[in-house]
């Protein structure tokens, strides 16, 4: 199973109840939505095909536990849920 992705990087989220605490970003390629506030068209088509495995390992060599999954639209792609169940067995907070 391959996902398509825009990027992979380490950085400090920004949002929700986690804002302030380092986190591993996996932003996915694609998105169907078009809304009228996004701010990474970029990601709508621009992308490298990755092994679940391929991502996994990438992800390793980061000093962290959290993860967000974003995008364009995750979910977009068939793999996404076997990507964050992987995850979630390797003790990631997705």
């Amino acid at each position: 199973m391959k996902l398509k992705v825009n990027e992979i990087y380490y950085s400090i989220q920004g949002e929700s109840s986690y804002s302030g605490l380092p986190c591993i970003f996996i932003r996915l390629t694609y998105c169907n939505l078009r809304c009228s506030y996004c701010d990474s068209e970029y990601t709508f088509h621009e992308g490298e095909d990755m092994s679940i495995n391929q991502i996994i390992n990438k992800i390793k060599k980061y000093p962290c536990k959290l993860i967000e999954v974003t995008g364009g639209e995750p979910l977009f792609q068939d793999g996404c849920i076997e990507l964050l169940q992987k995850l979630i067995n390797l003790k990631y907070n997705v």
